[in-house]
Formats: C-alpha cells, structure tokens, sequence
C-alpha cells in the first residue's frame, strides 16, 4: 500500500497558509482559538499481527494530529521566521492522549479540556502544543517483566508496528508547520501515559523530559532511554502500583534521572497535586530547552540532568516527606529515595521536613 497524508485546517482561511509570504498586509494580531487548531492525517496501514490481549484501539486507516499554536503566533510571524531558518515556535509540547476520536482528540487543545493548565503554560511560552491519538498495540493490564520472552517479545513486535505509522505522522506535522524535532516535552495520562513511554523507550532522542501518569501498565526500561528527564507520577490505590514501583527500581538501576511519587488514597484518576508537579516539571525543564527562534540562545552553565545528580532534596516516596540533602540517608531508605532538583518541584512533591 502507497502511505498517503491529507492535511488541512480547521476554520482557517485559504489565504491565510501560515507560510505564505508577503501576500497579507493585516496587523499580525493572534487569531481567535479555534483558528491557532489545526489538523494533520496520516493513512498509516492496519497491523499485519492481531492478539485478543492487545488493545489494538485503531478502527480505521487513518491517524489524527492535532496541533495548536500558541496566542503569540500569527501566519505573518510564522512566515517571516522560516525565512530567517528558525523555527515557528519556541519549542513543541506534545500531549499524548488516551483517545482515538477526533472530537475528543480536538477538545484536548480548547480551554474547557482536562489539559487547561498545559495549554496557559504553552501560550505564556511560545510553545505550540500537539495531540496524538492512542493507537494502542499495548496490553493495558499486563507489564513487560510480567511477561514470558515469547510474548514480550510479540508485544513489542506489534507496538513497534503500530508506532512507526504514528512517528510517520508525528514527522509530516512536524515539517509541514515548521516545528522543532527535538528537545519535544511530553506528557501522557492512562492509555496515554501506556503510549508515551513506549515511544520514548523507542525514540529517545526526540524527547527533553516526559511526564507520564497512571500507566498500569509498563516496558522494560531501555538503557537509551535514561537520555530523557522522567517524572513518573501514580496512585497507591492505582492497579498498576506494583508494577510502577518496579518500573522505577528499574529505572534507577538503568540511571535514569526521575521523580517518582506516589499519591495516598489515588487511584485511576488525575489530582490537583499532580497538577502542580506536572507544571513545576515542566517549568524546570524548558529552563534548559533551546529557543529555537531564537539564534542568540544560550544554554544555562549547567544541563537538566546536573541537579537530578546533585539534588538540594531528597524525596522519600514511601511515606511522602521530603528532607534536604544533608538529613535524607538519615531519614530515607536507599531505595525509597527520589531526587528532587529544586525547592518548587520539592514543594509540589510532598512536605518538607525541618
């Protein structure tokens, strides 16, 4: 089969193609909401492997991206920067999500959306935010160190499957609108969360840092993958707790840098507390993500990763406290500890103890 794509944009003007250049003259005042959404459409082929333990989500050929561009961007800007070689936006925040429908898909990038916190920190930093759709080819209820190597080894077949029609796509809207490759940041909750840490164990020179939240399921960290900046987020009532414990004592042994925490009394759901550590997260890591309309960016003496090895707190994600770095191997068993980079993100974590 011939992959084809079909983009087009949703309540948007012909006339206004945000590349075209100099054939618009008006002021460059940001256009309302629903005109800064656009939609891009990849003809990706079905599976060639089925398994009834799959959640194979995918019910057509077709797979949606969504893309919104934030309150700072107009056609005429976007223009004029192409011209000079940079980028439309600042940097490319990804959300990735756990539907399939295009409504759905297209709610996640309005302000009445679950994501409303994401979307402000995008437009008060010139970031362009994206949304995928969950094409599944994971089992939801099952992790890959629950499995035997025969059928791990099928799983990842039929997810990496899945994922190269999705990084076609995710490919196509990136170059169409002129967004940054790399140093994306992601976040991705339940069927989401499943979705992102795939693909970031597949493709980790993408990604800065990812927050995911309520997998219940995971994959075996890949060593390549500890290039990334992880907060991995839970409930201690959430199915998949166990496993997400596991995931991170992996994760520590690979040497990955990540803040771990699970939430008391959480199950399946989001919470206002993960909230604000997802913000502070990503206000820490777009601190060390290069401007990419800017030529005159200059990266910070130090990189994401220096604090993670060098933390001023110590989180102790067994019991929920926080202590600075002196008092922590008094107080925290070894393998509860959590590095925490800064006060704000230790702040969002739990209590600070004295």
């Amino acid at each position: 089969m011939i992959n084809k794509i079909s983009i087009f944009v949703l309540f948007f003007q012909l006339s206004h193609c945000p590349f075209a250049c100099g054939q618009n003259n008006a002021p460059q005042t940001a256009p309302p909401e629903p005109q800064r959404i656009f939609k891009v459409t990849e003809d990706t082929a079905k599976s060639k492997t089925r398994s009834k333990e799959i959640d194979l989500k995918q019910t057509s050929e077709e797979m949606s991206f969504y893309i919104r561009m934030p309150k700072s961007w107009t056609p005429e800007k976007a223009a004029e920067r192409k011209k000079k070689g940079q980028k439309s936006v600042r940097a490319l925040l990804m959300i990735f999500s756990h539907h399939w429908n295009d409504e759905q898909l297209f709610n996640t990038l309005t302000k009445a959306g679950w994501f409303s916190y994401l979307l402000k920190f995008a437009d008060e930093n010139d970031l362009a935010v994206g949304v995928s759709p969950n094409f599944g080819g994971y089992n939801k209820g099952i992790s890959g160190d629950e499995m035997t190597p025969t059928e791990y080894k099928e799983s990842s077949k039929i997810f990496s499957e899945r994922f190269l029609g999705w990084e076609r796509g995710l490919r196509r809207m990136i170059n169409y609108y002129n967004l940054p490759s790399k140093n994306i940041m992601a976040y991705g909750i339940s069927g989401g969360a499943q979705q992102l840490h795939r693909v970031a164990m597949r493709r980790p020179e993408y990604f800065a840092g990812i927050h995911i939240h309520v997998n219940s399921s995971y994959d075996i960290p890949s060593p390549q993958a500890s290039k990334v900046l992880w907060l991995v987020t839970t409930g201690e009532c959430e199915y998949g707790y166990p496993a997400a414990c596991r995931f991170y004592e992996k994760m520590v042994e690979y040497r990955y840098r990540v803040i771990f925490r699970a939430e008391p009394n959480l199950g399946h759901e989001n919470s206002p507390e993960t909230t604000r550590l997802s913000l502070e997260f990503f206000k820490y890591l777009l601190t060390f993500v290069p401007d990419e309309t800017d030529p005159n960016w200059k990266p910070p003496p130090v990189d994401q990763f220096y604090m993670m090895q060098h933390p001023i707190y110590v989180g102790d994600y067994l019991n929920h406290v926080v202590y600075p770095l002196e008092k922590a191997s008094q107080n925290i068993e070894p393998e509860h500890m959590v590095p925490l980079p800064t006060r704000p993100i230790a702040e969002k974590w739990g209590t600070i103890m004295k």
